[in-house]
C-alpha cells in the first residue's frame, strides 16, 4: 500500500441534520458514487433518507458499516448484514472502492473488517455480489471459454477479468448465481398493454380478483406473511441455497414501518382466490419518495397450486398501473431475476424489461 490506510466504523446518526449526518452524507455519497462509475447513471443510486432508514438495525437484522479515509477524501466503504432469525450462520459482506484509489489494498482492508465483523458474531459463510452493466454477452456458445465464471447454476456467466470478480475470486468466493438486471421504460409503453391484459384476464377465467395496495393492510398482514415466507423457499438459488424465512404479522408490520421510515411507499398487487377468499400472488413495487421516477420491482409470487392462470403478468400489469397513476413522473423499472428463473424472465420481456446488466452471488465458507 502507497499510504497507511485505517479501517473506520460509521456510526448512524438519529436524523440527516442532526450530529453525526455529515459523515453520513458523505458515506451516501460515496455509496451513489461507486454506484455511478460501475453503471454511468443514477437508476441504482438511492436517496440518503432511504439508506439511512434500511440500514438502521432491527430486530430482524444487524448492519454494520465500515469506511476508509485518504487524506481527508472517503475513498471506501464496506458492510456486514447479519440476519438475527434465519440464516444465522451467515452475513452478507461488501468491500467497495472508487475507482484511483484501487490496487492499494483498500478493498482488501474494508473486506477484511467486514469477515471480522461477521466471525465475532458465529458467521461462518459469507456471502456478497458484483455488479456488471450490458456489454459482456452471458451464456451463448462461449459461456464456457476460459474468460467467463459460470455459476453453479450453469445459467449465464460473468467477465473473469473484471476487477471485481478477481477480487471475490482472489479472496475465496464461488459464483453461486448469476442475476439479471432489467429495466422497463415506461414511455415506450404509453399506451398500456391491452393484449396482455386481456391475455392475462381470460387465462384468469374470472376466478380471481386483484387487489391494489399502499403497504400491506393490517387485516391482511398474516396472510401476507405467509407468502412472503414462501417467496425464500420457492424462488430459485444456486449452490448455496437459503433457510426459509420465518415471516408472521408482526415481521410484516415491521418491514412496513422500515419503509415508512425510509421515506418508501411500497405498492402491491395481490390476486385473491374468489373461492376461497385466499391471497395466492403478490408483487411489490417500492418508490422512494425523494427518487420516484424510478421505481425498484421487489418480489413477485404465484403460490404453485394457483400457477398457470397468468396471475404474475396479471398482478404485474395491475401495480405498474397503480405506479403510473400514483406517480406522474414514473419513468423507469427496475428489476432483478435469477437467469435460469425462464417464466419470471419470459413474463418481464412480453413486458418490455431489457437486460441492461448482471449480478454475480457469490459465497465463502469460513470452515
Amino acid at each position: 500500500m502507497s499510504a497507511p490506510y485505517r479501517v473506520q466504523r460509521l456510526e448512524l446518526p438519529d436524523s440527516l441534520h442532526g450530529p453525526g449526518a455529515s459523515e453520513f452524507l458523505e458515506f451516501s455519497e460515496l455509496t451513489d458514487a461507486v454506484e455511478r462509475q460501475i453503471w454511468g447513471h443514477d437508476d441504482r443510486c438511492s436517496p440518503p433518507e432511504f439508506r439511512l432508514g434500511v440500514w438502521r438495525d432491527t430486530r430482524y437484522e444487524l448492519t454494520s458499516l465500515f469506511l476508509v479515509r485518504d487524506g481527508e477524501r472517503m475513498v471506501g466503504r464496506g458492510w456486514c448484514q447479519l440476519s438475527l432469525k434465519e440464516d444465522r450462520d451467515r452475513a452478507s459482506v461488501r468491500a467497495e472502492v472508487l475507482d484511483g484509489f484501487t490496487g492499494r489494498g483498500i478493498g482488501r482492508l474494508l473486506l477484511a473488517a467486514a469477515t471480522e465483523e461477521a466471525t465475532r458474531h458465529g458467521r461462518t459463510l459469507l456471502n456478497t455480489f458484483t455488479e456488471h452493466p450490458i456489454g459482456f454477452e452471458l451464456g451463448g456458445p462461449d459461456a464456457q471459454a476460459p474468460a467467463v465464471v459460470v455459476p453453479s447454476t450453469g445459467s449465464g456467466a460473468l467477465p473473469a477479468g473484471a476487477r471485481s470478480v478477481r477480487f471475490a475470486r482472489a479472496a475465496g468466493f464461488e459464483l453461486s448465481q448469476v442475476e439479471r438486471f432489467s429495466e422497463l421504460v415506461l414511455a415506450e409503453h404509453d399506451g398500456g398493454w391491452p393484449a396482455l391484459e386481456a391475455a392475462a384476464a381470460a387465462a384468469s377465467g374470472g376466478e380471481y380478483e386483484v387487489l391494489v395496495w399502499e403497504g400491506v393492510p393490517p387485516e391482511h398482514r398474516a396472510e401476507m406473511a405467509t407468502l412472503l415466507g414462501r417467496m425464500s423457499t420457492d424462488i430459485p438459488y444456486g449452490i448455496d441455497a437459503y433457510e426459509a424465512a420465518d415471516w408472521d404479522a408482526d415481521r410484516v408490520e415491521a418491514l412496513e414501518d422500515q419503509l415508512a421510515g425510509a421515506g418508501t411507499l411500497p405498492l402491491y398487487a395481490v390476486a385473491r382466490h374468489r373461492a376461497s377468499g385466499r391471497l395466492v400472488a403478490y408483487t411489490a413495487l417500492w418508490v422512494r419518495a425523494s427518487k420516484p421516477d424510478v421505481a425498484d420491482q421487489d418480489d413477485t409470487l404465484v403460490v404453485a397450486e394457483h400457477r398457470g392462470h397468468s396471475l404474475g403478468m396479471l398482478i404485474k400489469l395491475a401495480n405498474l398501473a397503480a405506479y403510473r397513476e400514483r406517480f406522474r413522473n414514473a419513468r423507469k423499472v427496475v428489476t432483478f431475476n435469477a437467469e435460469e428463473n425462464r417464466h419470471m424472465l419470459a413474463i418481464n420481456e412480453a413486458l418490455g424489461f431489457r437486460p441492461a446488466g448482471y449480478d454475480g452471488e457469490w459465497f465463502r465458507r469460513l470452515e
